[in-house]
């Protein structure tokens, strides 16, 4: 087994994943280079300005439709700009079940270890199984974990060198204090794709294929996937 510390390291990016990699999100991908690229690598510029960038950018819609996609080939993007990000990546049940009883101590270090390494990415996958809503019937042990994530979302630098990231497919479980500003105060819709986005998916799924498929064949099958996702 890994040692504690080796908990916490960032995950190796994926430079088979870039933003060619994303079809039919040409919207939400320039939102992202704004509110995240921009602040992580080139911080000075966002200061000499005045703008504070966010501290938390949230992916929410349904299974399927590109968020950690687009959380991948944002790192690789960020990684290859010739200015090293360092990418830790989390899905919210797992930091539950991998660390039963020291949750809460697991998020101090990965928060601290994010810091150290900047600028990075913090990115949590399924971002409602780690800080669903809180009510009376919900186990001490989940409010604790909630609040020692709003307490370390608080404490970051306002000046963006450490950027969350949460993807939820439930934005109606994730507990609502996430979302106030200074926190998660960006928010991103993913919705099915729309036609014209399911062309650009089918076109990237069957780039290398030889013989390529013909634009009709393409067109039509873009047509006929209506309620289908990437």
């Amino acid at each position: 087994a890994r040692g504690r510390e080796g908990d916490v390291q960032p995950v190796a990016i994926d430079g088979s994943v870039g933003w060619d990699a994303v079809g039919g999100l040409q919207e939400h991908v320039s939102a992202i280079r704004e509110m995240v690229v921009l602040p992580l690598l080139y911080p000075d510029l966002f200061t000499s300005i005045g703008t504070t960038p966010p501290r938390g950018v949230l992916l929410h819609g349904p299974p399927g439709t590109g968020k950690t996609l687009v959380a991948r080939a944002l790192a690789h993007s960020c990684s290859s700009a010739g200015r090293p990000v360092a990418f830790f990546m989390r899905k919210g049940a797992d930091v539950l079940s991998k660390w039963v009883g020291e949750a809460e101590k697991q998020l101090r270090l990965l928060f601290q270890e994010a810091s150290a390494q900047q600028p990075s990415i913090i990115f949590f996958d399924e971002i409602d199984g780690l800080a669903p809503v809180r009510s009376s019937k919900q186990d001490y042990i989940h409010a604790s974990i909630v609040s020692t994530l709003l307490a370390l979302m608080d404490g970051l630098d306002s000046r963006g060198r450490v950027i969350l990231i949460g993807a939820t497919n439930r934005i109606d479980s994730l507990d609502a204090a996430l979302r106030r500003p200074g926190r998660f105060d960006r928010e991103l819709q993913f919705s099915l794709p729309d036609k014209p986005a399911r062309l650009a998916i089918l076109q990237i799924h069957t780039a290398k294929w030889r013989p390529p498929p013909s634009p009709e064949l393409l067109a039509e099958l873009a047509g006929r996937t209506h309620g289908y996702c990437g």
